[in-house]
This record gives structure tokens, C-alpha cells and sequence, in this order.
């Protein structure tokens, strides 16, 4: 019974581990773009990927033979992640309302963030059961907010949006590389494969994120921002979550070369956002800061990690060069740079080449450049 527990203790933890910035707004972009197929394209990769990760990896001991080859890119994941999660959170708290208390939204886009991220460093200090006891009641509330919300605006999605379905095309590619790679490079995903009596935490993963994504489509509206206290108070909870799992992982995964001057990357964004606001009126830094940097910040999860697990990873690792590290850094800035036409301007067939070099370009390199080869 204990193995029972623990198992779906481990799921439900992937499962709010995994709910970031990315769930909980990416969907609605994508649903105002595309209506159900948008929602779809972006759901079932995202819960497919994520859950094949615990079978795919398969032991506790390949996992630690995994982390111990890639810490660096499995550290930078972590700190890229938290810095994302303050950046989408600063640009909501500097919108008119976000927190009704707080009158003046420059002020509300300081003060929330960093109390967040206050409250992810006091978490991340959780014992191992505490971890487990905070996931399963944070997904008791997600289930008790979806039933408490109207289901209207889920009835207001349509099969079409704003941009023409055939252009879903160029957007899928991206979308399901970034989806079925990322988990790899995720060490709370790693820190539950590791501590799982038993794979099937994955699939319980899968049933109980979709159902979280489900949640997220319930809140769709057409106005940019939901501001209903219970979304918020999902939202707030949900990423002082993820933020003290990921800074639990950086501070478990520190080695005598590494320190915690992280911390002082993560916050960077609060003041970057801030100083948007600050600088330009609300309606055009939210456009700026909430659709079109949040879009620029994917091209790390759909681009830069696909490279790398793609060239170091799986299915055969390549040498770690100079030489390899300069073309697949020269391919990821062309395919940034396609992805800043096809992800932010549009039209998306741009995303296509850019999703190809992700792929082509460090599969070639790692045939031709292995890890032990000469």
C-alpha cells in the first residue's frame, strides 16, 4: 500500500512540477489562434512526451547516470525555468487588477514576484513527504477550482481563431519537439523517476495534468487577462510550487565548482519587466511582455533543448568539442532567428526550417562526431 501511495505521490508531484507559466497560459494562446485544434496540438504531445519520460528512462539508475552527464544543461533548465515563471508573473501583476489590494500595478509588479519567489526558497527547504502531501492538495484545489468556475467560456471555443488553420501546420513541429524533449532535461522529472517505486507515476502523470489542462480551457475568455480570484490564486500557488521544486533540484545538484549566484539570474526579469512597464503604457506592455518575449522564451524549450538532447542525449551522443559546440550554436542562433519570424510575427511556416536544424543538425553531428569516436 505504501508503494501505492508513494507512486501516486510521485505522479501528482510531475504533475504540478510540470504546470508552469507554459500550461497555464500557452493554451490560451494557442486557443485564440486556433480555437480546440490549437488546445489539442499543444495537450497531447505535452502529456504523450512527459509521460513516456518515466518509461523511456526506465530506472533509477539510468536517471542518475543521465543528470551526472548533462548537469550543466539540466541545471541551466532549472534556472531558465524559474526566471521564465517571475518574468510571465511580472508581466501579469503590472496589468490593471491582477491583485484587486494593490492599487498601483507598477508597485504590484515588484511586490508579487519576489514574494513568490520568497515563498518558493521557504518550500524548497520540504522533506521528501512534504513534497508529496503539498502536490496532492494542490491538485484537490486545481479539481475544486475547475468545478467551482462557470464552464461557458469552453463552450465559446471554436475550431478556428484569429490566424488561418492551415498555419497550425507550421506551429506543430515546434510545438511536439519541444514537448516530447524538455521532460529529459527536467530535474524534478529526474527526482521522480528516481524516487517512484514504479513507472506507472508517469501515466498517472499524464491522466491528472490533462486534467489540469482542461482546467486551464476553462478559464479561456477573450479578454487578455482571467482575472478571477480563483485562477489567481491557482496561479500563485501553482508557481511558488514549480519555483521551490526547480531551486530544490539547483541546490541537491550543486557541486564544488557551482555556487548559488543562480539566484541572481532568476530575478533578473522582475526588474527587466518592471522598467517595460514603467517605460510605456500598460496595454502596450502587456502586448509586448505577455505575447510576444513570453512567445521568444519557448524558442529555449522548443530549440535550445531539442539540440541538446537530440546531440548529447539520445540516440547516440556526440563528442563535446569545440567545434561541435560552435555549429550547434551557430544553428541554434539561425533557427532563433527563423523562430522570431514564424513564433512571434508570423506567418508560422517559418517555424518549420527551424524546427528541421533543431533536428537534422545535431543528429549529423552526433553520427558523425561520437562521444569516444575519433
Amino acid at each position: 500500500m505504501t508503494s501505492l501511495f508513494k507512486t501516486i505521490g510521485w505522479g501528482l508531484f510531475c504533475t504540478s512540477s510540470w504546470t508552469w507559466c507554459i500550461g497555464m497560459w500557452l493554451p490560451l494562446l494557442l486557443i485564440d489562434r486556433w480555437g480546440w485544434p490549437g488546445f489539442w496540438l499543444f495537450a497531447i504531445p505535452n502529456v504523450i512526451g512527459c509521460a513516456a519520460m518515466g518509461y523511456v528512462v526506465g530506472s533509477r539508475e539510468r536517471s542518475i547516470g543521465l543528470v551526472a552527464a548533462n548537469r550543466g544543461a539540466m541545471r541551466l533548465f532549472s534556472i531558465v525555468t524559474i526566471a521564465f515563471q517571475l518574468f510571465w508573473l511580472t508581466s501579469l501583476a503590472g496589468q490593471p487588477g491582477f491583485i484587486p489590494f494593490i492599487s498601483d500595478q507598477q508597485t504590484a509588479a515588484i511586490v508579487v514576484p519576489f514574494a513568490v519567489l520568497g515563498a518558493g526558497m521557504l518550500v524548497s527547504a520540504l522533506p521528501v513527504t512534504g513534497w508529496l502531501i503539498a502536490a496532492a492538495l494542490l491538485f484537490a484545489w486545481t479539481m475544486a477550482s475547475f468545478g467551482l468556475l462557470p464552464s461557458n467560456s469552453m463552450e465559446q471555443i471554436g475550431t478556428s481563431g484569429t490566424i488561418p488553420s492551415s498555419q497550425l501546420w507550421g506551429a506543430a513541429p515546434i510545438i511536439v519537439l519541444g514537448f516530447l524533449l524538455s521532460p529529459y532535461l527536467d530535474l524534478t522529472f529526474h527526482k521522480a523517476r528516481q524516487q517512484t517505486p514504479s513507472s506507472h507515476s508517469f501515466a498517472i502523470f499524464g491522466i491528472t495534468f490533462m486534467a489540469v489542462l482542461l482546467f486551464v480551457a476553462s478559464y479561456w475568455q477573450k479578454s487578455p487577462i482571467a482575472t478571477s480570484g480563483i485562477v489567481v490564486i491557482f496561479w500563485l500557488l501553482q508557481l511558488t510550487f514549480t519555483i521551490g521544486a526547480h531551486l530544490r533540484e539547483l541546490v541537491q545538484t550543486e557541486t564544488k565548482s557551482t555556487s548559488r549566484n543562480y539566484i541572481w539570474v532568476v530575478m533578473a526579469p522582475i526588474p527587466a519587466a518592471w522598467i517595460v512597464y514603467y517605460c510605456t503604457d500598460t496595454e502596450t506592455a502587456g502586448t509586448w511582455l505577455l505575447n510576444d518575449t513570453y512567445l521568444r522564451f519557448l524558442g529555449f524549450y522548443g530549440l535550445a533543448v531539442p539540440i541538446w538532447v537530440l546531440a548529447f542525449m539520445w540516440p547516440r551522443p556526440a563528442a563535446r568539442t569545440k567545434s561541435v559546440a560552435i555549429v550547434l550554436g551557430i544553428t541554434l542562433c539561425i533557427a532563433f532567428a527563423l523562430a522570431e519570424l514564424g513564433m512571434v510575427r508570423t506567418p508560422t511556416w517559418w517555424l518549420l526550417p527551424a524546427a528541421s536544424l533543431a533536428v537534422v543538425v545535431p543528429l549529423v553531428i552526433a553520427r558523425r562526431c561520437p562521444a569516444g569516436g575519433s
